[in-house]
C-alpha cells in the first residue's frame, strides 16, 4: 500500500474549504483518492507530513496483509507508536497483519501548534470533556485542563455525501460552540468511502474508529499541541475498541499529543453531569437516526432517557428527546447484545436500586434474560442472510425477533 502523491487545492465539493487530496495505491493496481476538507481559515495548518496517512491507512493495511510506503516524512515518535498499536491489536484480533512501514524519518519537532481541541458530536461523552474543562464549572468536578476548539467530523457517523441530515445537526452543534465561547471547526472526509473498507465499515467500532478521529485531527496537526478524545468505556469495564487508553495515546507525535479522557467515571456518572450543563440540556445528541433529532426509539436514545428518568432530570432535558416514546414497559423489548450493551446496562441497573426505581430495575432484568434467549436466534439470522437464495429469510427473521419499540442500531 502506497501514498504516492498529496495535493492541496480548494475544494469542489465544500463552501469556502481547502481539500487535502493523497492517492493511495493498494492491492493490484487498485487506487483510492483519499480526500479531507477543512475551513479556508486552516489552510495554512494543513499538515505537510505523512502523520495523518500512515493512520489513515494502518488499519486498512493490517486487515488486508500489505506494508505500507509513504514519500512524506513520518514523526519518529509516531512510527514508535505506531508499532505498539499493531502489537496491541494482534492481541485483540489475531487475524490482523504486521505492517512494515517505508517512509522518511521526522526527528523530534517542537511543538508549533498552542491550541487544545476536543472531538464534538454533540453526545454525552463529549459534552463531559468540555464541562469539566471549563474553568470555574460548577458540576462538583475540579477542572482538568482547557478546551479552545472542537472538531466535529462529517464522514463518519453521517454519511460524507448527506448533506440533508448533516446540515441541521450541524447547525445545532456550532449554536451549542457559541454559547461555549469556543470555535467549532467541521471537517469533512470520505474515509469511510474506502471500496475494500472492511476495517472502516465492519469493524469501525471495534478497531478503526479512533484512528479515523486521528487522521481527521492530524490534518490541521499544526494547530494544536493537544487533541482529546472522549473515553466509550471506563477503567475495569475495557475491552478491544476503536477507542482505548491503551491505545489512543498512541497517536502522538512529538508536536501533537492524544489524550483519552474521562475512563474514571460511567455512563450514568457523565449523563448526570451533563443533565446540569445548559448547553447539553438544549443541544444533547445521543443518535444520528434523524439528522439534529434523537430518534428516542433506538437502543442509545432509550440508555440515555433511562438514566435521565432514573435521575428524575427528563424536565432539564425535556427538548432533546420526544419522551412520549418512552416507557418503562418498553424497555423489556430492549434487546441487550454487545459486551459494552451489557455494560451499560449493569451501570443503569446499579442507578435504578440506588434511586428506588424498582420498575427500571425489573424492567432490564427482564430485558437481560430475553436478549439472552434470543441471541442465537439473531446470530442464526444473520448467518442465514449471508446465503445466496435464502438472505431475505434471514432479514425477515431478524426483523421478528428484534421486534419491538426500541430499535438496536
Amino acid at each position: 500500500m502506497r501514498l504516492a502523491s498529496t495535493a492541496i487545492v480548494s475544494s469542489p465539493e465544500t463552501l469556502n474549504s481547502t481539500r487535502l487530496t493523497g492517492r493511495i495505491y493498494w492491492g493490484a493496481g487498485e487506487v483510492f483518492d483519499l480526500w479531507v476538507d477543512v475551513p479556508e481559515a486552516y489552510s495554512a495548518n494543513v499538515s505537510s507530513s505523512g502523520n495523518p496517512w500512515l493512520l489513515a491507512m494502518l488499519p486498512w493495511a493490517a486487515s488486508l496483509g500489505e506494508d505500507i510506503e509513504l514519500n512524506l516524512p513520518v514523526d519518529a515518535l509516531l512510527l514508535e507508536n505506531v508499532q505498539g498499536i499493531l502489537a496491541q491489536w494482534r492481541v485483540w484480533y489475531p487475524a490482523l497483519q504486521g505492517v512494515q512501514v517505508t517512509c522518511p524519518v521526522q526527528g523530534y519537532q517542537e511543538v508549533a501548534g498552542t491550541r487544545t481541541a476536543a472531538f464534538f458530536s454533540g453526545g454525552v461523552d463529549s459534552y463531559f470533556t468540555i464541562a469539566r474543562r471549563l474553568p470555574g464549572n460548577p458540576y462538583g468536578i475540579a477542572a482538568v485542563g482547557r478546551v479552545d476548539d472542537l472538531l466535529t467530523v462529517w464522514g463518519f457517523d453521517v454519511g460524507v455525501y448527506d448533506e440533508q441530515e448533516f446540515s441541521p445537526l450541524a447547525d445545532m452543534l456550532q449554536k451549542s460552540a457559541q454559547a461555549l465561547g469556543l470555535n467549532h471547526l467541521i471537517i469533512r472526509t470520505n474515509l469511510r468511502q474506502i471500496e475494500k473498507r472492511i476495517p472502516f465499515k465492519d469493524m469501525w467500532r471495534r478497531l478503526s474508529h479512533g484512528t479515523g478521529l486521528a487522521f481527521a485531527a492530524l490534518c490541521v496537526e499544526k494547530s494544536y499541541k493537544e487533541i482529546i478524545i472522549g473515553s466509550s468505556y471506563t477503567f475495569g469495564n475495557l475491552f478491544p475498541w476503536g477507542s482505548h487508553p491503551l491505545q489512543d495515546p498512541l497517536f502522538s507525535t512529538s508536536a501533537t499529543q492524544f489524550l483519552h479522557d474521562g475512563a474514571s467515571f460511567t455512563r450514568v456518572q457523565k449523563t448526570a453531569l451533563i443533565a446540569q450543563f445548559a448547553p447539553a440540556q438544549a443541544a444533547l445528541h445521543v443518535c444520528f437516526a434523524a439528522g439534529q433529532r434523537n430518534c428516542s426509539a433506538c437502543d442509545k436514545c432509550y440508555r440515555t432517557m433511562m438514566t435521565l428518568d432514573i435521575l428524575d432530570q427528563k424536565l432539564a432535558v425535556a427538548t432533546a428527546f420526544d419522551w412520549s416514546r418512552y416507557s418503562v414497559k418498553a424497555v423489556r423489548k430492549l434487546f441487550i447484545r454487545s459486551r459494552g450493551d451489557k455494560i451499560f446496562s449493569a451501570d443503569i441497573k446499579a442507578l435504578a436500586l440506588s434511586k428506588h426505581r424498582n420498575d427500571v430495575y425489573a424492567a432490564l432484568c427482564y430485558a437481560e434474560k430475553r436478549s439472552s434467549f434470543l441471541r442465537p436466534w439473531v446470530q442464526l439470522s444473520e448467518k442465514i442472510m449471508t446465503f445466496p437464495w435464502v438472505w431475505r429469510i434471514g432479514i425477515h427473521m431478524k426483523a421478528f425477533l428484534l421486534k419491538g419499540p426500541i430499535r438496536k442500531i
